[in-house]
C-alpha cells in the first residue's frame, strides 16, 4: 500500500493551536465522565437502557472529534495517529468481506474511531507543564474513587454494589455472577468488586491505574512528606482491589510498570533513587497481599501463591496463553485477510445475526485475535507500530535528564505499558480502556508542542527587547 501522507510523526509542529486557555474545559469534563458515566448504572432501572450508558463514553469521543474538525480540523501528527488513520482505511475496506456482518461491521468501524478519537483532537488544546499535571491528577482521583467505591463493596456490599449487574451479560451467561464470586474470611461472601461499573471485577482496571498513578506522583521530586504518604497510601489501596477481584495479570502488570518507572529514573541518571523505587514497589504489593488476605481468605492466598509456585509464564501458559499459541499458529492461514467485520466483541453481541449459520459469531480472548479478525495479518503491523511509535515519543520525554515534561511523561509511559501489557490478557484496544491510551498520548503531545510554542515565542520576545535597546 502507498499513503499519500507520511506514517511517522516526530517532533510536535506549532502551528495551529487551539485558543490559549489552560482553564478548565472540555478536555478536563472529558476525563472526568469516562469513569463517572458508570455512577448511572446504580440508578434502579438503568438496565433497561445500559446500551444508551455504555455508548455515552465513545459518543463524547465522536463528538469531540466532529467538534474540532468542523471548528479547527482534527489533527493527524501525533505520533501514530497516522497508522490509525490507515487502520481505519484497512476496517472499512473489510466492510466488503464477503463474510462480514454488515450492521455489526459498520458498528465495529464506528466503534474503533471512538476509541482512537482523542489522537485526532486531543492535540490541538493548549495544554500548559500546569495543566498536564491538572489533568494526570484528575485521571488519577476519577480512578482511585471507582477503586475505594470497590473496596466498600467488598467491606459493606448491600450498600455499595449495584442494584443490578450486566442484563447482557446474564444473558450470554446465566451463570456468570456465581463464577466471579468467591466465600473470604468469616465466611463472607464476596462478589469481585465491579467499582463503578455493573460487571464483578470491573474495579480492577480503576485499582491498577490509581495504583501505577498514585506510586509515579510519589515519586515526583521535591513531594512533602504527607503528600508522598498520600499518594503511597492511594497505590496501597488500588493494588488491594486488584488483589480481591482476583485477576492475576493485573497485578502482574502492576509490578512490571513499576519497575518500568525505575527504569526511567535510572535513564535519568537517577541511581540511587532507582533502589529504593524498586524496593519501595515490593513494599507495597506485599502490604496490599496482607490486607487483601485478610478479607479474602485462603481462595485469594492460594490464586496468588500458584504465580510464586508456578512461575509467570507457565501461568500464562496454562491460562491465557493458548489462546495466543492458537491466533499466532492456526489463526493466519485460516484469516489471512481477516474474518470479516462485526463478527466477535461487543458489537457482535448488540447487533447479532442469528441466521447466519455460515459464518457464525467468533470469539476473541486476547487482542492479537481480535486484531486478526477485523484486519488479518496486516493489522498486525499496522496497530501495533501505532502504539510502538506512540511509547517511543513518550519514553523519549521521560528519560530526558531534567526535563519539564519528563515526570508527567513517566506516567504517561507507564500507562501505556500498562494497556499494552493487557493486550496479551484481553481485547484491551475494543473496550474503553483502549481509549486512555490514545488519549494519555496525545494530552503529552499537545503539552510538548505548547512548550515548544513558548519557547519560540519567549525568544522572539527577547529578540524584541534587544532589537528595541
Amino acid at each position: 500500500m502507498v499513503f499519500p501522507i507520511a506514517l511517522q510523526a516526530d517532533w510536535p509542529e506549532i502551528e495551529h493551536v487551539a485558543p490559549r486557555s489552560a482553564q478548565w474545559g472540555w478536555l478536563e469534563l472529558f476525563v472526568i465522565t469516562q469513569v463517572f458515566w458508570g455512577v448511572l448504572l446504580f440508578i434502579p432501572g438503568s438496565q433497561a437502557f445500559r446500551m444508551y450508558i455504555r455508548a455515552f463514553p465513545y459518543v463524547a469521543s465522536l463528538a469531540a472529534l466532529v467538534s474540532c474538525a468542523r471548528s479547527s480540523g482534527a489533527e493527524t501528527v501525533v505520533p501514530g495517529a497516522r497508522w490509525i488513520v490507515a487502520v481505519m482505511v484497512l476496517l472499512v475496506a473489510n466492510l466488503v468481506h464477503e463474510e462480514t456482518w454488515f450492521a455489526a461491521g459498520v458498528a465495529q468501524v464506528v466503534f474503533q474511531l471512538a476509541i482512537a478519537a482523542p489522537v485526532f483532537w486531543t492535540s490541538r488544546a493548549w495544554i500548559t507543564e500546569q495543566r498536564l499535571d491538572r489533568l494526570i491528577l484528575l485521571i488519577f482521583g476519577a480512578h482511585f474513587f471507582s477503586a475505594a467505591v470497590g473496596l466498600l463493596q467488598v467491606y459493606y456490599p448491600a450498600t455499595f454494589l449495584p442494584p443490578e449487574f450486566s442484563s447482557l451479560a446474564f444473558k450470554l451467561n446465566p451463570d456468570f455472577l456465581g463464577g466471579l464470586t468467591y466465600v473470604g474470611n468469616a465466611d463472607r461472601v464476596i462478589i469481585r468488586p465491579p467499582g463503578l461499573s455493573d460487571l464483578p471485577g470491573g474495579a480492577a482496571i480503576s485499582g491498577t491505574i490509581a495504583a501505577l498513578l498514585g506510586f509515579a506522583l510519589a515519586l515526583r521530586p521535591g513531594r512533602t512528606t504527607v503528600w508522598r504518604a498520600i499518594f503511597f497510601a492511594s497505590a496501597v489501596v488500588g493494588i488491594t482491589v486488584v488483589y480481591l477481584t482476583q485477576i492475576r495479570s493485573m497485578l502482574l502488570m502492576i509490578l512490571g510498570c513499576m519497575f518500568a518507572m525505575a527504569l526511567v529514573k535510572l535513564r535519568q541518571g537517577r541511581v540511587l533513587q532507582t533502589g529504593w523505587i524498586a524496593g519501595a514497589a515490593v513494599a507495597l504489593v506485599a502490604g496490599s497481599f496482607i490486607w487483601a488476605g485478610s478479607v479474602g481468605g485462603e481462595v485469594l492466598e492460594e490464586r496468588y501463591r500458584g504465580i510464586m509456585d508456578s512461575g509467570v509464564l507457565r501461568t500464562y501458559q496454562e491460562n491465557r496463553g493458548f489462546f495466543l499459541d492458537h491466533t499466532v499458529r492456526e489463526l493466519p492461514f485460516e484469516y489471512p485477510f481477516g474474518a470479516g467485520l462485526g463478527r466477535w466483541g461487543m458489537m457482535s453481541a448488540y447487533f447479532a445475526e442469528p441466521e447466519n449459520w455460515r459464518h457464525p459469531a467468533l470469539y476473541a480472548e486476547i487482542q492479537m485475535t481480535g486484531w486478526l479478525y477485523d484486519g488479518g495479518v496486516l493489522m498486525w503491523v499496522l496497530y501495533p507500530v501505532a502504539l510502538g511509535l506512540a511509547m517511543r515519543f513518550s519514553y523519549r520525554i521521560a528519560i530526558a535528564r531534567d526535563g519539564e515534561l519528563n515526570e508527567a511523561a513517566m506516567s504517561v509511559f507507564a500507562i501505556q505499558l500498562l494497556l499494552v501489557g493487557l493486550c496479551f490478557t484481553g481485547p484491551v484496544f475494543n473496550t474503553q480502556v483502549g481509549m486512555m491510551f490514545w488519549l494519555v498520548t496525545a494530552v503529552l503531545y499537545g503539552a510538548m508542542r505548547t512548550r515548544i510554542l513558548e519557547m519560540v515565542e519567549a525568544e522572539d520576545e527577547a529578540e524584541l527587547i534587544e532589537a528595541d535597546a
